[in-house]
């Protein structure tokens, strides 16, 4: 089971859960995400029929099996009683995608820090670990996949506000997520050709690169922009991000610069996508 902070989900939440028991009526989960009452292993859901499909159900097995993994939108919480009342036709289907893509990125997280408890030297078990890593780590992203990647991108300066955790903890959890961890990108290739007769036009075209090459402030290695010549009068431009849409729009950027700097160097430029 992956940690939460809280025994019990929001009302409105979406959870991922375990079909554990199918009824006539009724369908009753694990929410994976939750501990639920001190009693139970994992928090229990539970799915009225009329929460399954807004199509008429005549046999529940239809729609669910026992051992699917499904998510679910919370409707009704009640602590005290360990109630907890979802729905599953509440779902579309790219909340679902989501959910799924956001519990993949949990279950990662939970996993580098287990390793990090593991290790010799290191005197951690799960829940400190969440303490003193996990919670201050998460409090400043929006999500799991912001946090894990984070981690990849910016471990050492995230490691330094945590005062708590001696040096060596933090290097050998560093080195578990360098290990464990991979960020995929996305990356758009094309040919820039430049080309200006004046006496200084190797110079302006210099100048004009370098602007190209600035699009990006803070470049990294899943979020950057590279030039490189392949032989007159051509350039390999390759822009590389995590996001399809961001690097579509840094392209822009650049081209934009491209065209302006042209125009008012008196160079031809030409742009051609692989």
């Amino acid at each position: 089971m992956v940690r939460s902070r809280t025994p019990f989900p929001k009302e409105g939440e979406f959870v991922n859960g375990r079909v554990k028991l199918i009824e006539q009526q009724y369908v009753y989960l694990d929410l994976l995400e939750y501990g639920g009452l001190p009693s139970e292993e994992n928090a229990r859901g539970m799915i009225h029929i009329s929460e399954i499909s807004s199509r008429w159900i005549k046999n529940i097995r239809r729609f669910v099996r026992v051992g699917q993994i499904v998510v679910v939108r919370v409707l009704r919480v009640d602590p005290s009683k360990g109630h907890i009342d979802c729905s599953l036709r509440r779902v579309n289907s790219a909340q679902r995608a989501k959910k799924k893509k956001e519990f993949k990125y949990k279950i990662k997280f939970d996993n580098l820090l287990q390793i990090l408890t593991e290790l010799d030297g290191v005197n951690l078990n799960l829940d400190e670990a969440y303490e003193k890593i996990g919670w201050p780590v998460l409090d400043q992203y929006y999500d799991f996949q912001e946090a894990v990647e984070a981690l990849k991108e910016n471990g050492e300066d995230l490691m330094k506000d945590l005062p708590d955790v001696p040096e060596s903890t933090k290097n050998a959890f560093l080195k578990i997520v360098n290990e464990n961890v991979e960020i995929s990108t996305v990356n758009i290739i094309g040919k820039i050709k430049l080309m200006n007769t004046d006496g200084d036009g190797i110079d302006k075209i210099k100048s004009t690169l370098l602007e190209v090459k600035n699009v990006i402030e803070n470049p990294k290695e899943t979020r950057k922009l590279n030039l490189s010549y392949t032989g007159a009068p051509f350039y390999r431009l390759e822009i590389i991000s995590k996001d399809y849409l961001d690097a579509e729009n840094i392209l822009s950027d650049a081209i934009e610069i491209l065209e302006e700097a042209a125009k008012n160097t008196n160079t031809s430029f030409e742009f051609f996508r692989d």
